[in-house]
């Protein structure tokens, strides 16, 4: 008997190659000039990309922690006038295309892409702090010493200290002297030098669901055709036979991923019918709950609301009230607070401003009446004064009469 012949109907497009491109930092990670991140930089950049959940709560974290604005606030009874000006044309001229919140949102939403975020802190010829820059994290790496940062970019290199350095140090590349950088990171007991992002443990889950986006795209290219075998049953298909077969699966079903078998049954009556190969879309309920598993794990571990990027299932007032109060507290303002004292502790430690703090604004749950009622309870028992009371909410003592 006649064995059965296959024949492969579809695109024959050129294989891809799998080799790995060799990056622009292999020679300084070789030379230990820097160090190595724990992640590919870049794969983690095109992460935010590329799923949508990921990004949402990225840009949930991100407007929440430095993106609401920010303040500043007495830390003394007799705070400074002209200290508190300086602080604010600081800020306000901070960059001459950016606003400080603006360079903020950048450095943050690098933290929380990256684990890594670097700020550039200028100074103009008197050694004054003039500005604060983004760096694109993609772009940078810790030095192997851990003292200072090197930047390749467009095949040019940048050499800088980290804030706070007296050293008088020249960038080797332009003779210039080097820039601060202020470098925030997310901590990874894997690394002295780097962080790393909180959607790390979940990357599987991101696969997971990219796999399911890209099956279902895939699917319906094709016009919800399913990969299908064509087999001849009883006899012989002939060379006129296949080619007419070959060009109306070629031309009539669009598409190039997918591609047909043809089987060759020999016999002596012809029949042909067409089997679906593979498993079919007949659960979509389970293709949805895996979906939506992969969704509330990079939401798990971002630890954001379901509300917060606007999903609904499932929500009424009261647990969303709660669940944005639990936000607030145990992911928004620790991130804040870490942030203010490395801002703090720069206003004071290089520009020797000590009786104004920076503070960011919070996000507003509503509770302000709640906050005056405490307040007014406090002050009528005595534990506050007004002017404590004032600067709580950020504004200056009232003056002695």
């Amino acid at each position: 008997m006649e064995a059965i012949k296959a024949h492969i109907v579809g695109s024959g497009g050129l294989s891809r190659s799998e080799q790995l491109p060799e990056t622009i930092w292999q020679s300084e990670y070789a030379s230990g000039a820097v160090k190595e991140p724990p992640y590919d930089l870049d794969a983690l950049a095109e992460l935010y990309e590329t799923n949508s959940t990921h990004k949402a709560c990225v840009d949930a974290k991100v407007t929440n922690i430095v993106g609401l604005g920010y303040r500043f606030v007495p830390s003394k009874e007799e705070a400074s006038p002209e200290s508190l000006q300086r602080l604010q044309r600081l800020f306000e001229r901070c960059n001459p295309a950016m606003t400080f919140t603006e360079v903020m949102r950048s450095v943050w939403t690098d933290v929380e892409v990256l684990g890594n975020g670097y700020m550039e802190v200028t100074r103009n010829g008197a050694q004054e702090i003039d500005g604060f820059y983004h760096m694109p994290g993609t772009t940078v790496r810790v030095n192997s010493d851990g003292n200072g940062f090197v930047q390749i970019r467009e095949q040019r290199k940048r050499h800088f200290k980290r804030l706070g350095d007296p050293t008088p140090l020249r960038d080797p590349e332009t003779k210039r002297r080097q820039t601060e950088v202020l470098h925030f990171r997310k901590y990874t007991p894997q690394s002295s030098f780097y962080g790393i992002p909180d959607v790390v443990p979940a990357i599987a889950a991101t696969a997971g669901d990219r796999a399911a986006r890209e099956y279902n795209i895939d699917f319906f290219e094709h016009n919800a055709v399913p990969r299908m075998a064509i087999i001849v049953e009883g006899g012989r298909v002939d060379d006129d036979l296949l080619a007419a077969i070959r060009q109306y699966m070629e031309t009539e079903i669009k598409g190039q991923a997918h591609k047909t078998l043809v089987l060759d049954v020999p016999g002596s009556e012809v029949k042909v019918r067409l089997e679906p190969l593979g498993m079919q879309r007949t659960d979509d309920a389970a293709f949805l709950a895996y979906r939506r598993a992969n969704r509330d794990e990079i939401l798990m571990v971002h630890r954001v609301p379901p509300s917060k990027i606007t999903i609904v299932e499932n929500a009424n007032l009261a647990n969303s009230k709660d669940q944005d109060k639990t936000f607030r507290e145990q992911v928004v303002r620790p991130e804040q607070r870490r942030i203010e004292f490395r801002i703090n502790r720069m206003i004071a430690e290089q520009m020797g401003v000590r009786d104004w703090q920076f503070k960011f604004r919070e996000m507003d749950l509503g509770e302000a009446r709640e906050e005056a009622e405490i307040a007014r309870i406090y002050a009528r028992l005595g534990a506050w004064t007004v002017n404590e009371i004032r600067a709580k909410q950020g504004l200056p003592p009232m003056q002695e009469p």
